[in-house]
């Protein structure tokens, strides 16, 4: 689909040079964030899987502050406490206490692959940042995606070829194809983004979908304690505006 924006657009292309270590880092990121993340939602439920990734600005955060010798304000330290305060109020209330609950709580199977993602997926945003500053976002869009897309279908082919021909049954093809401009729309946008803002910042903004990943697991799976874990997005989400509002 970005091969088509340059030839419909004519917008001209930017040679990867020496910012290839973003494209080959990219691939790796997003090929363990989106298998973690498609595990969790498999096994799982979507509303613990939605608020645990929107810690992932946290892991964007802290290698920039280490990197550049820079820490977040008074209002992104907040911000930090209020993304973390959203995963302990997942844990519950029962319980022998804090530490036993959020113990518990990474025991299940999608939340720790939740976690997992978004550990990649902060590391990513910043990445992603790197690259679209060095190439544009269009350019560094088509060599990552293009990059990205060879390595999963040698992979898939290699560890799952029946697997890839039945994504392609009449069935499956509106999911696919679904999937694939919504990815490709959303990613796009927030490429474009971080050209103008810090990657913790976009990241921690795009989080905030964790409040609607809560009501979409109750109204489709009909998923248990809804109000406790969108109060947990609800902070979580609170935690990403004040990240999003620090200077």
């Amino acid at each position: 689909m970005w091969i088509s924006f340059f030839l419909v657009s004519g917008h001209p292309f930017t040679a990867p040079g020496p910012a290839w270590p973003a494209i080959a880092a990219s691939c790796v990121l997003v090929l363990g964030m989106s298998g973690l993340l498609a595990r969790a939602s498999a096994r799982g439920d979507i509303s613990i899987v939605g608020p645990i990734l929107a810690l992932s600005p946290v892991f964007t955060v802290v290698p920039d502050a280490v990197l550049s010798g820079g820490l977040p304000s008074a209002l992104g330290w907040i911000g930090l406490v209020l993304s973390l305060t959203g995963t302990v109020s997942l844990s519950g209330a029962a319980g022998a206490g804090r530490a036993g609950r959020l113990r518990a709580l990474f025991a299940r199977g999608d939340a720790l692959d939740a976690l997992g993602s978004a550990v990649l997926l902060g590391f990513l945003a910043a990445v992603d940042r790197w690259g679209a500053l060095a190439l544009g976002p269009p350019s560094y869009l088509v060599c990552s995606h293009g990059a990205t897309a060879v390595l999963t279908t040698l992979i898939t082919l290699v560890t799952a070829r029946q697997g890839l021909a039945e994504s392609f049954a009449p069935r499956h093809l509106i999911t696919v194809l679904s999937h694939g401009l919504l990815g490709v729309t959303g990613t796009g946008m927030q490429t474009s983004a971080l050209t103008m803002a810090p990657a913790a910042y976009v990241n921690a903004i795009r989080r905030m979908s964790a409040m609607l990943a809560v009501l979409l697991g109750r109204a489709l799976f009909g998923e248990p304690e809804w109000t406790r874990r969108l109060l947990a997005a609800l902070l979580a989400s609170a935690g990403a505006a004040c990240l999003l509002l620090a200077k």
